[in-house]
């Protein structure tokens, strides 16, 4: 199966229905708080700008837009979602009027229809699916609104090295290839870490610890009755989302273009 049909036709989300349940989903959405932590710690220089544009390319569930909308050191005032998955596509618009957010959401399927330039581009966990990385982040540099406009990567972290089924990655990056990367395209680097814990004896391995299985798998039978607010927790906790480790399961950049 070609990848922009796994995409398109909601194969990657493994969609069974046109239309998701409004609810948070606690895994990609712990995931996405410790991703706009990070970003937003590295935006002084926008501290005084009461409007920050954000693209999100590939935006599955649009949490990081959800979440920096409910921001208080930064003022969203647009969010704008490529996510080719129709269903994703509506369920970010309908989270969006059930969470009375009031800034701009603009939901499209595709780049082609991107238009203007942003504060914050993010791709996360975008590059790993794409033969060809380096031209999609030359296409995201292009749209930065100035010299301090950040770019947010996040990939997974060698995972060819313990994942049985790697589909559809195509691409595996270690921090030094994805530095190298980068530096190619002569960005400056801001920040260049891996996250989530140990790659070797994360859940995400089939070798992690049989505590770990049996913990995850209590939560999961036990799932509907615990509060979302738990759950989210749990998993930020269970997946080490928002912790630095040296051999993390994912690797998170950022980077702006450099001064010249």
């Amino acid at each position: 199966m070609a990848t922009d049909e796994l995409y398109v036709q909601g194969k990657y989300w493994q969609q069974s229905t046109t239309k998701l349940p409004l609810k948070i989903f606690p895994v990609p959405f712990g995931l996405a708080q410790a991703r706009w932590e990070l970003i937003q710690k590295s935006l002084p220089d926008f501290q005084n700008k009461r409007e920050i544009k954000l693209l999100d390319i590939g935006a599955g569930h649009g949490y990081i837009g959800l979440i920096a909308s409910f921001g208080h050191n930064s003022v969203l005032s647009e969010y704008h979602a490529i996510e080719p998955d129709p269903t994703m596509r509506q369920y970010m618009r309908d989270m969006w009027i059930k969470k009375g957010r009031k800034q701009k959401l603009n939901v499209i399927p595709s780049m082609d229809q991107v238009t203007g330039y942003y504060d914050v581009v993010v791709l996360s966990h975008i590059l790993e699916h794409l033969q060809d990385p380096s031209s999609l982040i030359n296409s995201a540099i292009a749209l930065l609104s100035s010299q301090q406009g950040l770019l947010f990567i996040d990939v997974p972290n060698q995972d060819h090295l313990f994942k049985n089924n790697v589909f559809p990655h195509i691409v595996f990056f270690s921090p030094s290839s994805l530095k190298y990367l980068l530096k190619q395209e002569q960005l400056e680097i801001i920040h260049l870490e891996t996250w989530g814990r140990n790659m070797y004896k994360s859940p995400a391995n089939a070798n992690t610890p049989l505590k770990m299985k049996l913990m995850g798998e209590m939560i999961r039978l036990s799932y509907r009755f615990l509060p979302s607010k738990f759950l989210v927790q749990f998993y930020a906790w269970y997946f080490g989302g928002n912790q630095m480790n040296t051999e993390g399961t994912w690797i998170r950049a950022l980077c702006r273009n450099k001064e010249s």
